[in-house]
């Protein structure tokens, strides 16, 4: 699985350098020193003794992560490695989910960033992220905005760091999983994917433009769910935290001492500073360019 030379990328305004091929980032300079922010090996790593049976993320102490999976086990240690004991004969593209996906998500959460299960869209400067249950639409709803004009600055996560100012989002990486036929159907301006495997369901499709190099403000988190006909309404603002905190990506990670205490902190800080509404619409493909305008009114609103 592993290539023969290390290549170096850049996510989350990181610099990575990978034992393995992974497209869907862009490839960045190695420091002169030959330093890089993070590194991702392939090693054989045993399954901790601690970690219950059938769990799939154990944490040993706060700067020791583990991934059990089918397609690979991984070690995520310190904010700065991971390392990663493939599956015989999984698949390239599999493999390269885990890897951009919930591993690049635990380090950054090990890296002090408040880690949310959300897609994020930046509207004229501005940071919006998108949260709710697996399958309600996040990605779905970013590509409405995509459609709409506005960058896509992450899939999946927001990486959320708590500045003076208030809250700040890292854009992620320029790809976004999508389904094929909705890219078929919808025709957005993202480049083909690359090293595909038919057995899933959704690839990682590149976005055409530009990343931000510098982190985003965040303006609105829109709590997403079904409903027969587009609205937003507010928050209470004691339900906005238990919405954050039941949308914490790295939720498993709680147990490690301290997190639970200062991830609640970090939900209270958040919702200090950012509004939060629901956002409830049809889940249905033909309605996503009205659901970008509604957001698109939503926000004008507010600045009036």
């Amino acid at each position: 699985m592993a290539t023969t030379n290390a290549a170096t990328y850049e996510a989350f305004g990181l610099t990575v350098r990978s034992a393995f091929d992974v497209p869907e980032l862009p490839p960045a300079e190695t420091a002169p020193d030959g330093r890089v922010d993070v590194t991702i090996t392939e090693e054989r790593i045993p399954r901790p003794l601690s970690a219950a049976s059938g769990t799939t993320f154990h944490a040993v102490t706060e700067r020791e992560y583990y991934l059990l999976y089918d397609a690979a086990t991984v070690r995520i240690c310190d904010g700065t490695s991971i390392a990663v004991d493939p599956a015989e004969g999984v698949p390239s593209e599999v493999l390269r989910h885990v890897l951009v996906g919930p591993a690049l998500n635990h380090l950054l959460d090990q890296r002090g960033y408040f880690v949310l299960h959300a897609s994020t869209v930046s509207i004229d400067g501005r940071a919006v992220a998108f949260v709710g249950e697996s399958g309600v639409g996040k990605t779905t709803t970013a590509m409405a905005c995509l459609l709409d004009g506005h960058r896509v600055l992450s899939d999946d996560v927001a990486a959320i760091a708590l500045d003076d100012e208030g809250p700040i989002v890292r854009s992620g990486y320029p790809s976004m999983k999508l389904d094929p036929e909705a890219v078929e159907a919808f025709d957005p301006p993202v480049e083909p994917p690359e090293q595909v495997h038919d057995g899933r369901p959704r690839h990682f499709y590149g976005l055409r433009h530009d990343q931000p190099a510098t982190p985003v403000p965040l303006e609105r988190i829109y709590l997403l769910e079904d409903g027969e006909t587009i609205e937003v309404e507010s928050v209470r603002p004691n339900e906005q935290i238990m919405a954050l905190v039941d949308n914490t990506y790295t939720l498993g990670a709680l147990e490690a001492d301290g997190q639970a205490v200062s991830n609640f902190d970090a939900c209270g800080e958040i919702v200090d500073k950012t509004n939060i509404r629901r956002l409830r619409r049809p889940r249905d493909l033909d309605t996503i360019r009205d659901v970008a305008a509604r957001i698109q009114s939503d926000l004008k609103s507010d600045s009036c």
